[in-house]
């Protein structure tokens, strides 16, 4: 697979993952978020479900990270940039988790899974 002619990568294989994760339905009163006015490029089922399998091993505070980046990056932190949402997104994660992370955590822990996800879902 491809996109635009380039190899898939992790930050790829995410993005079709958030906007299979907002194909649901929005439960109780929550406000809709479509992706698809951003991307109208096919949502891969298969990677999307492979990359959920992934997900749902992290532990709660990374998981907030891949929401943060991902699935509610715009419909919560789109007026911010990427620091202001990196900031806003760990005070966040402590106030629900207790969990402290440095900015650099916050980065390094992101980028992990995004290598994850490309290594497990496209081998």
């Amino acid at each position: 697979m491809t996109v635009e002619d380039r190899p898939l990568t992790g930050h790829d294989l995410l993005w079709n993952w958030a906007r299979w994760c907002w194909t649901g339905e929005t439960p109780g009163n929550m406000a809709r978020y479509v992706p698809q006015e951003d991307d109208h490029r096919p949502i891969m089922v298969d990677h999307a479900l492979a990359v959920q399998v992934l997900y749902e091993r992290l532990p709660r505070h990374e998981m907030m990270i891949i929401q943060a980046e991902y699935t509610r990056k715009n419909s919560w932190f789109g007026s911010l940039s990427a620091d202001g949402r990196r900031t806003m997104a760990r005070r966040w994660i402590q106030e629900v988790t207790g969990a402290v992370l440095r900015q650099e955590d916050y980065v390094r822990l992101l980028e992990r899974f995004q290598r994850r996800v490309e290594t497990e879902v496209l081998r």
